[in-house]
């Protein structure tokens, strides 16, 4: 390895070139570490008090440590070795060619930024991406997009559109840099799917493109318009009210398959089955291509009804009737949408028998079995009730029998 020397004056060194030791003789010298793609850089400085910059965006994805030198792996595979390292200064967010300090630290302090310790003797390292982001090193997460089946996906440090967990005491930054990520700009929202369901991106994102802050607007615009532009990211610190959130695209639907953001150690109660509901006209609901059949549920599992059915109120209650009486809200969330979620955690107590039906129409109706075990696994299975198995065109007449049992008053049907 060549080496090249410097002056006996406060040089500046930023050092590019590759297979070379950059060696500083006398003075105060000031290195400016700058990515250069698959470059081995040694750099060696044994007098003055000289400092190591990592200017803003510079990213590290591991470093190690012996007594008295560090290697310091970049993006692009970028390798700097500082030897005698505990002699200099580390300087996270500085830019000595701008004037700009950030955060001094010695040699033990920058080690602890990645919760290591000197060694006396071998090595430590760290393995996980960071960069450099408001004169700290915070979390990155390198972001992708790739063709799958079913369309174009996100993939977080290669891994198709994980669950993410973190922290509300962290920064975390998702790099776009990526070419693959044109036309693709993330955000974070609370709903999932983002404004693709009606939701907002958080307050508490940033948005940066060519070194400046921009809105979610002007960052989508450079997206759109495809113009050049580079150090594209996105800056997130989780509130401590933050629970459960979503990534997604400002473009494009579905793109991280609602893949969640974990905040703080958070859980999201599993659902067991989402059951999606319309209707047929004013004479049935339809679930799993059937008109209104029985429902198996199981004790203390958390079941979501999908309701799409406009002007036919969902209702579970304690015997299927017109009205809104003999609701059973023990666990239900939002009962009686017709447009909207219905959330069933089924207590463990809940009565065998439970019906739904329809606040308005009363042919549209059904049961609801409760056990303790679904042994078949089997939710939706054809109706019991003798009024769903006629043949022919049948037509029904509303019999405005409010909060009666249903085996007491079945609809009238006349077939032809």
């Amino acid at each position: 390895m060549t080496t090249q020397n410097f002056s006996s004056l406060n040089d500046i060194i930023v050092p590019t070139n590759n297979e070379i030791t950059y060696r500083g003789l006398e003075g105060d010298d000031t290195y400016i570490l700058i990515s250069n793609s698959n470059s081995n850089i040694s750099i060696v400085d044994t007098e003055g008090n000289n400092t190591i910059q990592l200017p803003e965006w510079s990213k590290i994805k591991s470093i190690a440590f012996t007594s008295d030198a560090v290697r310091i792996t970049c993006d692009s595979m970028a390798v700097f070795t500082i030897n005698g390292a505990d002699k200099f200064n580390f300087d996270i967010g500085g830019n000595k060619t701008n004037n700009e300090n950030g955060i001094i630290s010695t040699f033990d302090e920058f080690a602890s930024f990645f919760d290591l310790n000197i060694p006396e003797s071998g090595q430590v390292s760290f393995d996980d991406d960071k960069i450099v982001y408001n004169d700290k090193l915070a979390e990155l997460y390198t972001v992708e997009v790739k063709e799958e089946d079913n369309g174009n996906k996100f993939y977080i440090n290669g891994d198709l559109s994980p669950d993410l967990k973190l922290s509300s005491s962290k920064t975390y930054v998702f790099d776009q840099n990526d070419l693959t990520t044109n036309n693709h700009p993330l955000a974070i929202s609370e709903t999932k799917n983002g404004s693709h369901n009606d939701g907002v991106s958080v307050q508490n994102i940033k948005f940066f493109a060519n070194g400046y802050n921009k809105s979610e607007s002007e960052y989508s615009e450079i997206f759109i318009n495809e113009d050049s532009f580079d150090n594209a990211f996105v800056v997130f610190t989780p509130s401590v009210n933050d629970t459960v959130l979503y990534y997604y695209c400002l473009f494009h639907s579905g793109m991280a398959n609602n893949s969640s953001i974990l905040i703080d150690g958070f859980e999201i109660e599993t659902i067991t089955a989402t059951l999606n509901i319309s209707n047929n006209g004013t004479s049935h609901y339809v679930i799993s291509n059937k008109n209104d059949p029985d429902i198996t549920l199981e004790r203390g599992k958390i079941y979501e009804f999908n309701i799409d059915s406009p002007g036919h109120p969902f209702w579970i209650k304690t015997n299927a009737s017109v009205g809104s009486s003999n609701s059973y809200s023990d666990g239900v969330i939002n009962n009686g949408v017709s447009s909207g979620v219905i959330r069933f955690e089924v207590p463990l107590d809940a009565p065998d028998q439970l019906y739904y039906s329809c606040q308005i129409h009363t042919q549209m109706r059904g049961k609801i079995n409760i056990v303790d075990i679904n042994s078949t696994g089997q939710i939706i299975s054809d109706s019991t009730f003798s009024s769903n198995t006629g043949g022919g065109y049948g037509y029904g007449i509303d019999l405005l029998l409010v909060d009666e049992p249903l085996n007491e008053s079945p609809p009238i049907i006349f077939d032809i």
